[in-house]
């Protein structure tokens, strides 16, 4: 049996029919608010509450998010599983929940990134591309599993420095954390510096003279897509500057 863990349903709407395989979708954005469950309920319920309230989603986040992700605790040990996510950080965050929560079952699987050429992106990719990734994955095993649950510890504690630390032991088989991790770094604010994706929303305001947010995101994309922060993420920080203002 074959399971594909993916990124999201951008890439599910697209996933080549020739790649055979049960899929579970993951569909979060563990990069934006609170990760800090005492328990793994607790954890439920913050992003619950969080979704409901910042991004005013009507969908019913149990069924639709939390039911889909936990279909990873169902997945046998015997199955052969496929996680595809991208190297930005926003993807990252949601690969280290998924192994987390993997590891209760299994201790090896592989991992399908875009390549070097597309690292944030699988929409770059064709059939024939995605078909080809797929047949050039990351096998990670039991250390690597032990690595990115750690990883996911330090992000829900907000231990950037730690993780930084840990990857570095990883840097010739996960060169894709380092910089990642970098990107966390630069988010956290410092004295007057308000963190990186903020400072640049300020500066693309400031340099191009329009409140257009549509304008404003898609030259943020340009400028960081290590965050690989969508629309919602973005006009999130965005309204918040507008609030400060």
């Amino acid at each position: 049996m074959r399971v594909h863990i993916l990124n999201g349903d951008a890439l599910f709407e697209h996933f080549p029919k020739e790649i055979t395989g049960e899929k579970i979708i993951f569909r979060e954005c563990l990069l934006d608010g609170p990760v800090n469950g005492k328990s793994e309920e607790e954890f439920w319920q913050l992003r619950k509450e969080f979704i409901q309230s910042d991004f005013g989603q009507n969908t019913d986040y149990d069924s639709y998010s939390k039911a889909e992700i936990l279909k990873i605790k169902e997945i046998t040990s015997h199955t052969e599983v496929f996680l595809w996510f991208e190297e930005d950080l926003f993807c990252q965050v949601n690969l280290w929940k998924a192994i987390d929560l993997l590891s209760a079952v299994k201790d090896e699987a592989f991992l399908v990134t875009p390549g070097s050429e597309h690292p944030y992106s699988f929409a770059a990719l064709d059939t024939e591309g995605l078909i080809e990734r797929f047949h050039s994955p990351i096998q990670l095993q039991k250390e690597d599993f032990h690595l990115f649950a750690e990883l996911w510890t330090h992000f829900q504690k907000a231990e950037v420095f730690e993780a930084i630390q840990l990857a570095e032991k990883f840097k010739l088989k996960s060169p894709f954390l380092l910089p990642a991790l970098g990107a966390w770094r630069n988010m956290v604010p410092l004295g007057d510096f308000p963190g990186k994706p903020v400072q640049t929303l300020k500066d693309i305001q400031k340099e191009f003279q329009t409140d257009d947010f549509g304008i404003i995101f898609r030259e943020f994309q340009k400028r960081l897509p290590i965050y690989g922060m969508g629309d919602l993420q973005v006009k999130r920080l965005w309204d918040e500057i507008n609030l400060w203002n």
